[in-house]
């Protein structure tokens, strides 16, 4: 099965070259190795927020993204 992109890539880069993050690769590595080690297993949200239903979660990161692009304009 082929997947289809519709979305545009013309957007304006607004970060900036970080050169502490450039410098030395061993900052990226650290930076992984520490998303690896604190990130959420895929079983999170079953065995811990049993209360909070996957419609829910839908509803408020939809919210969320509602917020984040009112406040962009």
């Amino acid at each position: 099965m082929d997947l289809l992109c519709c979305e545009t890539t013309e957007t304006e880069c607004r970060a900036y070259a970080d050169p502490a993050l450039l410098g030395d690769d061993r900052v990226l590595q650290n930076l992984l190795q520490t998303e690896e080690r604190y990130a959420p297993s895929s079983s999170y949200f079953e065995c811990v927020q049993r209360d909070i239903s996957p419609l829910m979660r839908k509803i408020v990161a939809e919210w969320m993204l509602e917020l984040s692009s009112e406040k962009r304009l």
